[in-house]
């Protein structure tokens, strides 16, 4: 372990159980930190380097942005199509209470709020108004042009405006949860990740019918009133352009199938050309550095030259507040790596601080920019939580990976080289690298068998 180009340290692993909440162990193991400290010897400190809490709290603030962004959006949206800003404030109840419904469920299942189960209600939150909206609009509808509500008791014009869509929203709700139920069957990695998705997403729905049946009607028989209803200019001008397409639609029944054909084949045709990928890439707020240098390298040489490497980054880069690299494998042998390979973690500047504010690909360029410069190293971006998952899947960090066996080592180390140069030729690709084998010492097993 080497840091801040100054020299080696000491670095400590903490591992959470299976199934734990990954916040309570952090802020645990920070409360312990707290209480070492004092203890310690003079001249050593504990710096924490990587802190997955850091990542949750900031998915919990996407999830509270996300609802803030959404309640705004829907209160503007609604008072343009429905004119009535107390029917806005109706439906708006259903996203917090809603988001606190799946929380309860979630819990109820033994669920954590991690990132995949957020994500699954960042994805709900716009779907999660869609039964409120059609009850409170038929609500307002009845109270404003509903025959014979005049003479009911005001709650019974409510209780029929929501007694009347019981079957439709029930039913719409219910096919797209249906949708995401398949997800469920999943098993291996793509359960871990897409379960607690769909979970989320169908906690998320269930949660908003319910609230849109029996709590809605509540706050609408409060804040609604018994006044005749018009249209909006939006929704006249919108009526007026819908009903005669609609009209001419009808009239031409081939040619509209016909239209509707080609749109779908034109869509098969484009996804079959854009890209795709397991999963996207995350921005964790945190950047990894993976350095390999020559197979044969020593552990002093492989130190010092840690150390150089981490000298020229924080000098050259100021973003790079502090450098914590690793070199080889830990003694719980979670990364199966040679002397030779060096796990650099950077410590950085708040995105907003950064000469370029929040511009995460000129930082690495700044980066390519000092590591071209060291010779005898080649050097990949990562993250932590994305270096685990390319780990998991393909046995290597990074995007793409072809892999070539054989026995002989100088032919296969010639072929490397040679698709490496092809693979720098594409457009798009970066960091390409080849790992090295040249060096590296073979330890050959005969077994007597007696």
């Amino acid at each position: 372990m080497t840091k801040d180009g100054q020299g080696e340290a000491v670095e400590g692993l903490v591992l959470g159980l299976r199934g734990a909440n990954a916040r309570d162990v952090v802020e645990g193991v920070k409360a312990k930190l707290a209480e070492l400290q004092p203890s310690l010897p003079d001249g050593v400190t504990l710096t924490v380097f990587y802190d997955r809490g850091d990542l949750v709290q900031r998915a919990v603030n996407t999830i509270a942005r996300a609802l803030l962004e959404a309640t705004v959006l829907v209160i503007v949206l609604l008072i343009l199509f429905l004119g009535d800003w107390r029917a806005a404030s109706v439906v708006v109840m259903t996203l917090p209470l809603s988001a606190l419904g799946t929380f309860i469920l979630m819990r109820q299942f033994g669920m954590s709020a991690n990132l995949m189960s957020l994500g699954g209600l960042a994805i709900a939150i716009g779907m999660l108004i869609d039964a409120a909206v059609v009850v409170v609009e038929n609500v307002v509808a009845q109270i404003s042009h509903g025959r014979n509500t005049a003479r009911l008791p005001f709650l019974h014009t409510i209780y029929r405006g929501a007694r009347d869509v019981v079957v439709p929203v029930t039913s719409g709700i219910a096919i797209i949860i249906i949708v995401f139920l398949p997800l469920l069957t999943l098993q291996g990695l793509e359960g871990k990740l897409f379960i607690p998705v769909a979970l989320a997403i169908v906690f998320a729905l269930s949660s908003s019918l319910l609230l849109s049946l029996t709590v809605i009607p509540v706050p609408a028989s409060f804040l609604l009133r018994r006044e005749a209803h018009a249209d909006t200019w939006l929704m006249r001008r919108a009526s007026a352009i819908y009903l005669p397409t609609l009209q001419w639609a009808l009239r031409r029944e081939l040619l509209v199938f016909a239209v509707a054909g080609v749109i779908l084949g034109v869509t098969i045709v484009v996804y079959a050309q854009i890209g795709k990928t397991f999963m996207p890439t995350m921005d964790e707020g945190t950047l990894i550095v993976g350095i390999e240098k020559l197979p044969s390298v020593s552990l002093e040489e492989s130190a010092a030259l840690d150390l150089k490497i981490q000298k020229a980054i924080m000098q050259a880069v100021p973003e790079v507040t502090g450098i914590v690299a690793r070199a080889g494998s830990d003694e719980l042998g979670l990364d199966p790596m040679g002397l030779n390979q060096t796990d650099t973690y950077l410590l950085m500047k708040p995105p907003k601080d950064w000469r370029r504010p929040d511009d995460k690909e000129w930082l690495l360029g700044e980066l390519r920019k000092v590591l071209d410069n060291l010779p005898g190293i080649s050097y990949s971006f990562t993250q932590p939580i994305d270096m685990r998952v390319q780990e998991m899947i393909i046995g290597v960090r990074g995007d793409v990976v072809v892999k070539i066996f054989g026995p002989d080592i100088p032919v296969l180390n010639k072929l490397a080289g040679q698709i490496t140069t092809t693979l720098k030729s594409v457009p798009g690709s970066e960091d390409v690298r080849t790992v090295l084998n040249e060096g590296v010492q073979y330890l050959s097993v005969a077994v007597d068998r007696l």
